[in-house]
């Protein structure tokens, strides 16, 4: 496969990544705490064509002999963006939004497995556990934890209160935030995040009750993001039927 070729396939494939990641963003405009992801693109290997190693024939020259090329573009990665969304009121009170950093802890139990995952989205609801007693849970089913990862637990007796640092009134409970050296190591699965590596911190956020963070995407940018990504889709993909024709004409020429 010759240079343009490369250049031209790689950067359809480029762009049907960036298309995906915009995708993946829109499809999650109305979810609780999701931090959008922004697709960025690097260069693959660049090499250097009949350089030219003797001093001597480069002078009077403009620029150097030889010639300088990639094999085109990739997607280099896809950070997370923790832009703060808007805070939505709803008055219910197992709704929270973290003010600034930091991310619940949840915890996670599939079959004989458990896992602490991390998200900013704050709607819970309750999950009765015996004896008029009830833990918070989200939509994943995942059970919020306190500050020492143990399940938040709740009378149903009781006005189910929380001070603005997350203190539980009436008990020994404080919702857990944490944060994370390297967020960017974070997976995740519509605004729920597993940890891949680095440390977990505390963090001392403010909680609010009764209100929930909306997405930071915004629908606007994202179509027009789209728009561009769509027309440098389509720039590569005639680019690489050119060359294949190129190709095609210059193997009949050999044949001939």
């Amino acid at each position: 496969m010759n240079t343009s070729l490369f250049i031209a396939s790689s950067g359809v494939r480029a762009y049907q990544g960036k298309l995906d990641t915009i995708a993946n963003n829109i499809s999650n405009v109305e979810s609780t705490g999701f931090k959008r992801r922004e697709a960025t693109f690097s260069d693959n290997l660049t090499i250097s064509i009949q350089n030219q190693t003797e001093a001597q024939k480069e002078m009077g020259r403009l620029s150097p002999l030889g010639i300088r090329t990639t094999f085109g573009s990739r997607l280099a990665a896809t950070p997370l963006d923790f832009t703060q969304g808007v805070p939505k009121q709803t008055d219910q009170p197992f709704d929270f939004m973290i003010e600034g950093n930091g991310y619940f802890q949840v915890q996670r139990t599939t079959g004989t497995t458990t896992e602490i995952l991390y998200t900013r989205g704050g709607a819970f609801q309750q999950s009765p556990v015996g004896g008029g007693r009830f833990q918070l849970v989200n939509a994943h089913g995942d059970v919020l934890l306190d500050q020492n990862r143990n399940p938040i637990e709740w009378s149903t007796d009781n006005e189910f209160v929380v001070a603005s640092d997350g203190t539980i009134t009436g008990t020994n409970q404080q919702i857990g935030l944490v944060d994370f050296n390297n967020p960017q190591l974070l997976k995740d699965d519509g605004g729920v995040y597993w940890l891949t590596g680095g440390a977990v911190t505390t963090v001392a956020s403010q909680i609010k009750q009764g209100f929930l963070e909306s997405s930071n995407v915004d629908l606007n940018q994202e179509m027009t993001e789209m728009i561009k990504a769509q027309r440098g889709y389509q720039a590569n993909a005639r680019a690489l039927s050119y060359a294949d024709q190129m190709m095609g004409i210059a193997n009949g020429i050999m044949r001939s």
